[in-house]
């Protein structure tokens, strides 16, 4: 699965510096050198751009802070995804398998190896948390997250309170906390998909174990939504 950008490694950033100091910059073996750098430079524009115009801090030290925090992040988490998706695709895998098997055990074991394998980046995660930190309030910080998360957490809380239109103060209070759980893992997944797959994970324990002891119908009130949104659209 694909990274949320495409960089090189350390190593390779290194390994450019040397060779752009040995080659004369009017060689011809200069320029691709020249274009695989620019192309890492503007990859990362690319996307911290929309975090900086989400954030609006108009004051450009903050916005430098918080680009160049976020371009350490994303190459190491390129780096570190390239060497660690195919264990973590076999475990989603299994994830997935267990759960059409109704195996929550097996469910259960594929997650907890899944974890396993993201404790690894957790300092590259905290140098995020704590990076942004210097410059950025917890609120603003929430806001990096739900860009590089694509606002699943609105999204989805919203999409519950439609399906769920009884849920009282309080278990509105622990939906939202799991789906910025849910947020806070999602920020270091490779893929959208894998994003969503977090999402999954808490969406299963808001719903199968929290809703559920709280009386809810989890799958009737699917059913029961569907059914009124198609109901909705035949009236239109």
């Amino acid at each position: 699965m694909k990274s949320i950008v495409t960089v090189f490694s350390c190593a390779s950033v290194l390994a450019i510096g040397t060779l752009t100091s040995a080659v004369p910059t009017n060689s011809p073996a200069s320029a691709p050198v020249a274009t695989a750098a620019a192309k890492q430079t503007a990859s990362l524009q690319k996307h911290i751009k929309p975090i900086l115009d989400a954030l609006n801090l108009q004051d450009t030290a903050k916005e430098t802070t918080v680009s160049n925090v976020l371009s350490a992040f994303l190459t190491a988490h390129t780096a570190w995804h390239q060497a660690n998706d195919a264990a973590l695709k076999g475990y989603w895998n299994d994830f997935n398998h267990s759960r059409s098997k109704q195996d929550k055990a097996g469910a259960d074991k594929a997650l907890a190896e899944i974890d396993g394998v993201y404790a690894t980046f957790k300092p590259e995660h905290d140098k995020l948390v704590s990076g942004l930190a210097t410059v950025l309030s917890p609120e603003q910080i929430a806001t990096v997250e739900d860009v590089l998360t694509v606002n699943k957490v609105k999204v989805t809380y919203d999409a519950y309170l439609e399906i769920f239109p009884t849920l009282t103060g309080e278990q509105k209070a622990v939906v939202l906390k799991d789906l910025e759980s849910a947020r806070n893992e999602a920020v270091d997944a490779g893929s959208m998909t894998e994003k969503s797959a977090f999402f999954k994970k808490y969406k299963i324990i808001i719903e199968e174990d929290y809703l559920t002891r709280e009386g809810y119908d989890p799958k009737q009130a699917r059913k029961d939504f569907a059914a009124k949104q198609k109901a909705a659209a035949a009236a239109q």
